[in-house]
């Protein structure tokens, strides 16, 4: 018979199995965001942080627990009306004026606080996997392009071999067979980083990394027109990080309310019982039980003491408004960089996709014709096919950063840039 964790491990393995095979037949973008959101032990741990501490508000707005004791007369105390044998007691404290309150604040805004922190994470998380998809379609591209330079040389080879037969000379055949060499050993190393960039993808997935994943159906592009002081502006309503910074923030400051709540007493009510037995001679109420009412109060007395734990709290809350003001301004830098990389990927698509490209290709089939005509030599022609290589890994260069500076805009500024408007499918 299996035992209950054989069948845990059983069970994690099919539904494991069952998620990798709706990434084997569907590696889009969206996909793995999806799955890397369902699956990613990080982004679960804020996750139960986050509702952990609003549980804990409820337990910060109590009451304290009442006390219950119990004492036995080992000796009995006589007493006119008769020996004391057994004494219980009931109490409750109640925390001085606004202590309560202020402990329920403290709580809710660490609550607020994980909260940002774990849409935070969702946002790191997002960044992580979009950056390892786009890397490894690139490399998926790379090794496309590669092979269609192989077989355009391998193409060319065989015309300059033809040439030679007709007693043309020998070196376009041996220029030829170098560039295909070049080619061929740029496309090993391409090769053999398959999977290394498919463990990055699957780290970001929690997924072993050995295990296989396809190769990603698309890369999402669309041009972004974006203003720096409008996105800086509006930081304070979309970005998580600067939510929890200021909720730190909010949390020191009732943090020294508090402290200061603690100069005051707490008050403590109770009842006491006293069980007395039947008193050894008859007297009027012999044997009658006690009732004490008790109010107690603690004394904190000890000055020092309460100044340092206000200093300690508005130390503390100075240091989250230093956090704070620090974040503002690295945020507006890091932001106005990530435009830049932006803009500077836009303008590369274009210049690439619709000028260079395009003329590139019309000067390797100009280059080939005059070739095949004996007008030009052939190293002319090998020049031109670098040319147009170099250019069509630019293009997918700059496709696959503008999507990661896409990502990393969204983990910077809390809005979505990825799946807005159909991009991440």
């Amino acid at each position: 018979m299996l035992r209950y964790s054989s069948l845990l491990v059983l069970f994690q393995s099919v539904v494991f199995l069952t998620q990798a095979d709706s990434l084997q037949t569907n590696l889009t973008l969206r996909s793995a965001l999806l799955y890397g959101a369902e699956n990613n032990p990080r982004l679960q741990a804020a996750f139960n942080q986050w509702k952990g501490q609003e549980e804990n508000i409820s337990v910060q707005k109590a009451l304290p627990d009442p006390s219950f004791s119990y004492g036995y007369y080992f000796e009995s105390v006589e007493t006119r009306v008769g020996p004391q044998n057994h004494q219980f007691r009931l109490s409750q404290t109640f925390p001085g004026f606004g202590k309560q309150s202020a402990r329920k604040a403290i709580a809710t805004a660490l609550a607020e606080t994980y909260g940002d922190s774990y849409r935070q994470e969702k946002l790191n998380l997002d960044y992580r996997i979009t950056k390892a998809y786009a890397e490894l379609h690139y490399l998926k591209r790379s090794i496309d392009i590669t092979n269609d330079r192989i077989q355009l040389i391998g193409d060319l080879e065989n015309v300059a071999r033809a040439r030679y037969k007709s007693g043309s000379q020998m070196g376009p055949v041996l220029q030829a067979q170098v560039e295909l060499g070049r080619l061929e050993d740029q496309l090993s190393s391409l090769s053999d980083l398959r999977e290394p960039q498919m463990a990055q993808l699957n780290a970001a997935l929690n997924r072993p990394g050995s295990v296989p994943l396809p190769w990603p159906e698309g890369l999402p592009y669309s041009g972004l027109e974006l203003n720096h002081k409008a996105l800086v502006k509006s930081l304070n309503q979309t970005s998580p990080e600067l939510a929890a910074l200021s909720h730190s923030v909010e949390q020191g400051a009732h943090k020294v309310t508090l402290a200061k709540r603690e100069r005051l007493p707490d008050f403590t009510l109770g009842v006491q019982y006293i069980q007395t037995g039947e008193a050894d001679m008859p007297v009027t109420d012999s044997g009658k039980d006690p009732i004490i009412g008790t109010i107690g109060l603690n004394l904190p007395l000890w000055f020092g003491k309460n100044r340092s734990r206000i200093a300690s709290a508005n130390y503390q809350k100075t240091a989250a408004q230093f956090t704070l003001e620090n974040r503002k301004q690295t945020l507006d830098a890091d932001i106005q960089s990530v435009l830049y990389k932006l803009r500077d990927a836009d303008r590369k698509i274009t210049l690439y996709r619709d000028s260079l490209i395009p003329k590139a290709k019309q000067s390797m089939e100009v280059n080939r014709t005059a070739f095949e005509s004996g007008k030009m030599e052939f190293i002319n022609l090998i020049d031109s096919e670098r040319v147009l290589l170099e250019f069509e890994l630019s293009l997918e260069r700059a496709l696959a950063d503008h999507l990661i500076h896409r990502a990393e805009l969204s983990m910077l500024t809390g809005n979505d840039y990825l799946t807005e408007q159909g991009e991440g499918k």
